[in-house]
């Protein structure tokens, strides 16, 4: 039974992984629409997504709860849906603009940030190989600096906001469909806002590109309905999955995400590839080892101290 619910977790996170990983693809087909648009309408479908789910579930008082039990939690809330709001526009502004690659990069080492964060802000011991690291990863962003005459910005941004998304999810004590379901809540007012603005008053957003597509072609109205969907059912999926496995498996796992982002960058949009790029992604992916070495040793010590620990109450 244990092994068969670890199956369906694998299962889970691995669709999740391929699902996300492929939404590339998804977002390029409505590259044509404005950043800011298509963001606004994931925030407004994937919170009719959500709502619709917790109403079958017949949970949605536990997210107007989110709202009113506190200024503390509310607080909490609203950041984290500016963090994974702005993370959002970033991702899909960088498959626009032909940035997928350096946004993949964003999603690889987003997990070495959050170690970062955890020493910074709540001094957490880092172990040595979590600080090599750390130090290695920062040496692969120095590489793509210094080689392409900038910092790599966008996957900059995507890291340090999912960072900090992560952070604050770590201390919410509800279940993922509620919390997302608040946060997207919370954005889709100024969705609707700027969706209003797009339809009825030109503006226009960040590349100063016309917008209001929705309603005028089919295609495009229905790519932007579903983009709720995709967004929501990956997040149903881990959620799903973290019930039913351990910390490093989880953790393992979520590199299939920025892999396929990767894959589909080089080989579907053929952005360039430079050798910068090369010695770049070498240091970031072996950084990636070393922390997934300490993971998968900390799951080890972990598993034995629990199986000594059962071992030791079934003998008495």
């Amino acid at each position: 039974m244990i092994a068969s619910e670890r199956g369906k977790g694998i299962a889970a996170m691995l669709s999740a992984g391929v699902i996300w990983g492929l939404s590339s693809i998804f977002y390029k087909e409505i590259a044509h629409i404005p950043a800011i648009e298509v963001a606004s309408h994931r925030a407004l479908w994937s919170f009719l997504t959500f709502s619709s789910i917790l109403v079958f579930r017949r949970q949605i008082g536990q997210v107007l709860f989110q709202f009113t039990e506190s200024w503390r939690k509310l607080c909490l809330t609203l950041l984290a849906a500016i963090m994974i709001s702005v993370n959002w526009l970033v991702w899909i502004l960088s498959i626009q603009l032909g940035y997928a690659t350096e946004g993949s990069l964003g999603y690889f080492i987003f997990p070495l940030f959050a170690v970062a964060l955890g020493a910074l802000v709540f001094r957490e011991q880092l172990k040595w190989l979590q600080w090599l690291a750390v130090a290695v990863a920062i040496m692969g962003v120095m590489v793509l600096a210094v080689g392409l005459g900038t910092a790599p910005w966008i996957a900059l941004i995507l890291a340090s906001t999912f960072s900090v998304y992560g952070m604050l999810k770590k201390r919410s004590e509800i279940n993922a469909v509620v919390s997302v379901a608040a946060e997207a809540g919370l954005v889709t007012p100024f969705a609707l806002t700027w969706l209003f603005g797009v339809h009825y008053l030109g503006w226009t957003g960040i590349t100063e590109s016309t917008g209001g597509y929705f309603g005028s072609d089919l295609v495009d109205t229905i790519f932007l309905i579903l983009s709720g969907a995709l967004t929501a059912g990956p997040l149903i999926l881990i959620s799903y999955a973290t019930q039913r496995l351990g910390y490093a498996e989880v953790g393992l796992l979520q590199y299939i995400n920025p892999t396929l982002q990767f894959l589909v960058a080089i080989f579907m949009f053929l952005e360039p590839f430079t050798n910068v790029h090369l010695v770049a992604f070498f240091l970031i992916w072996s950084a990636l080892g070393l922390y997934s070495i300490d993971l998968l040793r900390h799951h080890s010590i972990r598993s034995r101290r629990i199986s000594t620990a059962f071992d030791g109450d079934s003998a008495k």
